[in-house]
């Protein structure tokens, strides 16, 4: 049996219940993994702010570990603060991602002084804003003078009609070249950070850190911005709820998130007695 350490999970939708809360028996599970040694961290699309309150009330800070933000463009470490790694946007691209996204009909999103910033409002552009509890507001002003600010963005989002992130997607191959990557973690987000930041990128940093193999990972998701992570992990784990690019893509499918579906994957796979 495979010595898994380590176990990499999405917030939303992986961790979290539809109802945005962690279950009792995931709950207790996670507390059992880490009692008995085994390393937990949270990788999401989130900003950093927004994943404290979630790593603490898993006891991330008492156990010493991380969460990575971003869609892999920070990792933090909860016993101290301090970013071990992070990864801005280039600034030449800036201005091209906010383009695109608004000539595809899309909100553009950014953070920006503890605020979700956003260009215009449309029926999505105020998730985010209830996804990570940081209040949002309306800035265009903010977004079309981004190249003024000292420091580039972490990330920028792409708000809209599902439809309309399909097509802007579609039609990303190639288009910025080397300067970022683009992903999905719901349909109604397109998401660009650097090119050379993913969750799975996250990992490997955070393996060489620790002194653990990639072999001693598993990672659990449910969306496309969990495939690299799903990928890199000795072992790559699916939500029932997952979307079928990542069930394709995973080594093994658990039951859903409503289903307590992370709670076979500590007992089993990384042989945690509950």
């Amino acid at each position: 049996m495979t010595d898994y350490q380590m176990l990499v999970l999405d917030i939303d939708d992986t961790l979290m219940t539809s109802e945005n809360t962690i279950s009792d028996a995931t709950y207790q599970a996670l507390m059992k993994a880490q009692e008995q040694g085994k390393k937990v961290v949270l990788a999401s699309g989130r900003p950093t702010p927004s994943m404290i309150e979630t790593a603490k009330q898993l006891k991330l800070d008492h156990f010493d570990s991380y969460i990575i933000s971003f869609n892999g463009a920070a990792i933090t470490s909860m016993a101290d603060g301090q970013e071990l790694f992070s990864q801005r946007l280039e600034a030449d691209a800036q201005d091209d991602i906010v383009q695109y996204i608004q000539a595809k009909g899309l909100t553009v999103l950014t953070y920006m002084d503890e605020y979700v910033v956003m260009d215009k409002s449309n029926d999505y552009s105020h998730i985010e804003s209830q996804l990570t509890g940081i209040p949002d507001r309306y800035d265009p002003v903010a977004i079309a003078n981004l190249s003024q600010l000292a420091k580039a963005r972490m990330k920028f989002i792409g708000v809209g009609d599902p439809d309309l992130v399909a097509a802007a997607d579609a039609e990303l191959k190639g288009r910025f070249g080397d300067l970022t990557y683009a992903t999905t973690s719901k349909p109604y987000f397109l998401e660009f950070v650097h090119h050379q930041v993913s969750k799975g990128q996250a990992i490997k940093v955070l393996c060489q850190h620790l002194g653990l193999t990639l072999d001693q990972v598993i990672a659990c998701g449910d969306g496309n911005n969990d495939l690299t992570m799903i990928e890199t992990a000795g072992l790559g784990v699916a939500m029932a709820n997952a979307t079928p690019l990542l069930k394709e893509a995973a080594d093994h499918i658990t039951l859903s998130n409503d289903q307590d579906g992370l709670v076979p994957i500590i007992r089993d796979f990384m042989g945690v007695s509950l």
